[in-house]
């Protein structure tokens, strides 16, 4: 459920053709635009209860899928040539490409998860956007996770993966892959990405410019979770300094602070931090809004 707030579906057009599915929700009074760039193996429906929150708070809020992803899926994901460099490159940029012309009146924001946030740096109209937030947003080297869930990752990385990917061709849901199917080159450039401690930049991937990164302006809120297996303290320290020209404000929040027992990788979007991380994260929105 999304609280009442009707979603309005529309399609993104990339720049190389490709097009996403998307879905709008309006504000009836609106104060700025928000889209919601996913994590990885995130459809757009796990985050539709928070942007319905959004709306309420006065964001026109978009929340889409990637390439190769739930409703921007077009061909058999064995056959689908995305790349997780493309989502950052291609897809972010399409959405918010589109909000500004939408709503060319109104302040643009992002709020990225995981990946959503990593890739900021990829977007070449990234300052089109006058604030960034990142939820559970870090690098995601295998040696900063947290034990037993690094060995986890490790298992997946080098064996489920690619047996997966000889059996299927992709990487399909499963007992250690809980997300969206991936498709292959999703998979391998992601794989690789996890492999190594090199900073965001050409020396991980020919795809990344650290120049790109550090010309990233725009004010960022950087939300961690202390129970987060995957965005650490040492992998979220990792990513933000890739973002060296960003004014960054960090908040590390425990499950206690919240009032619940566990918030995880992906905990914030559950509804029972409406009036808690949801509030205050959009009050600092709020406060950017001008």
């Amino acid at each position: 459920m999304n609280a009442g707030v009707p979603a309005q579906a529309v399609t993104l057009e990339a720049r190389d053709g490709r097009t996403l599915g998307a879905v709008l929700l309006r504000a009836d009074t609106p104060r700025a635009a928000l889209t919601i760039n996913g994590a990885t193996g995130f459809r757009r429906e796990f985050y539709l209860n928070f942007a319905a929150y959004c709306a309420a708070r006065g964001y026109h809020t978009l929340a889409y899928d990637y390439r190769g992803i739930g409703a921007s899926v077009e061909r058999p994901l064995a056959q689908e040539p995305a790349r997780m460099s493309e989502w950052g490159r291609l897809d972010m940029p399409a959405a918010l490409e589109w909000l500004a012309r939408e709503f060319p009146q109104l302040p643009l924001m992002t709020l990225g998860h995981s990946v959503g946030g990593q890739l900021i740096g990829c977007m070449p109209n990234q300052a089109l956007a006058r604030a960034h937030v990142l939820v559970a947003t870090s690098t995601g080297y295998w040696r900063r996770q947290r034990v037993p869930f690094r060995y986890q990752a490790l298992l997946f990385w080098r064996v489920y993966g690619p047996l997966a990917l000889r059996r299927h061709g992709y990487v399909p849901r499963g007992l250690l892959w809980r997300g969206a199917a991936l498709p292959p080159g999703v998979f391998l450039q992601w794989r690789r990405w996890c492999a190594s401690a090199a900073p965001f930049g050409r020396a991980l991937d020919a795809d990344l410019s650290e120049e790109a990164f550090a010309a990233v302006r725009a004010p960022f809120l950087a939300l961690s979770f202390t129970d987060d297996p995957i965005a650490t303290p040492a992998a979220v320290e990792a990513l933000l300094a890739a973002y060296a020209g960003a004014r960054i404000e960090r908040r590390s929040i425990s499950p206690a602070a919240a009032g619940v027992r566990h918030i995880g990788h992906h905990g914030f979007f559950d509804q029972a931090h409406r009036a808690s991380l949801w509030a205050t994260t959009l009050d600092w929105l709020d406060a950017r809004c001008g």
